[in-house]
């Protein structure tokens, strides 16, 4: 676990660090060629900066442990940092729209050269590589925050590659084609900021477990042939984990020694079959008392 905090760090940083090379590459090669689309990019990688720069905090933030005043840890910093980054991708890309109609009706348009042709395509490359990287780090934390990022990479690689065609499309005189692939990138941002938001404001609404997990923890459970019935499983999701609470019933009379022993032992299958299972929380209940209650049997589940 620690390993994978480590891991998470270090994307987050070189994440930072890339995106402010890119930002200051492309707003000089847009000063160098004149290129609207270069302009464009370099804006968006500004935003991007602080964005990325307010997520790498908060993962370092999230990964504080437990404290009496937060009993769950930190772990929902990490979506109200997705939540910001969705929300300055969709303002970003909005302005970026509404500047590049008003240029367009100003006439401000021209031919871009060699150089931005090739500085859009050096910025696809480099963007898409911090997308892959990130990507993978994100599957491995389940990191909602980094997986934000990693999608914001996605965006500014896609972003480089329709300026990349504006600007070879202005050398066969299609001299809008520069501005045109400026506002298809304003709302290739729109779109993918509010798939950020949605993911975010889930996260951030105690939504519960996924379908996947529910199976997973129940057929964990119900392996055991000391286990009779599942009353109740719920579970959230914490950050990069997930808190579970579940009750079950002993098949049998068993001692206090019993018990404990049964507890600990799918405790222990539960966190090491299940994926981010952070805090496991297992209440047992007598047998007799599932007539009781509204239960599932694990005999039928199995």
């Amino acid at each position: 676990m620690a390993q994978c905090r480590l891991c998470a760090n270090q994307a987050a940083r070189l994440d930072f660090i890339v995106t402010l090379c890119e930002a200051f590459f492309s707003v000089m090669m847009g000063a160098l060629t004149g290129s609207a689309g270069l302009h464009a990019l370099g804006l968006l990688m500004i935003g991007d900066i602080l964005s990325k720069g307010i997520n790498w905090m908060a993962i370092r933030f999230s990964h504080k442990p437990p404290t009496r005043q937060f009993p769950y840890g930190y772990g929902k910093i990490q979506f109200l940092s997705a939540l910001l980054i969705g929300f300055l991708l969709i303002i970003g890309g909005v302005l970026f729209f509404v500047h590049n109609i008003q240029d367009i009706q100003d006439g401000q348009m021209q031919r871009t050269g060699i150089v931005a042709i090739f500085s859009s395509l050096l910025l696809a490359a480099s963007s898409w590589m911090m997308y892959r990287i990130m990507s993978c780090t994100a599957d491995h934390n389940n990191n909602p925050a980094i997986r934000a990022a990693a999608l914001d990479n996605r965006v500014d690689a896609w972003s480089s590659i329709m300026v990349l065609v504006g600007a070879l499309l202005t050398h066969f005189d299609f001299l809008t084609a520069d501005r045109i692939m400026a506002l298809l990138v304003s709302l290739l941002v729109v779109k993918f900021g509010s798939s950020i938001v949605t993911e975010a404001v889930h996260g951030l609404l105690d939504m519960g477990l996924p379908y996947d997990i529910q199976s997973q923890v129940q057929h964990v459970c119900c392996s055991s042939q000391k286990i009779s019935g599942l009353k109740s499983l719920r579970g959230r999701r914490m950050g990069s984990s997930y808190e579970i609470d579940i009750e079950l019933f002993v098949s049998g009379e068993c001692s206090f020694c019993e018990s404990d022993t049964i507890r600990n032992e799918i405790l222990f299958s539960v966190k090491n079959k299940i994926k981010y299972a952070g805090d496991v929380q297992i209440i047992l209940l007598p047998e007799s008392s599932m007539r009781y209650n509204q239960t599932q049997a694990c005999r039928t589940s199995s």
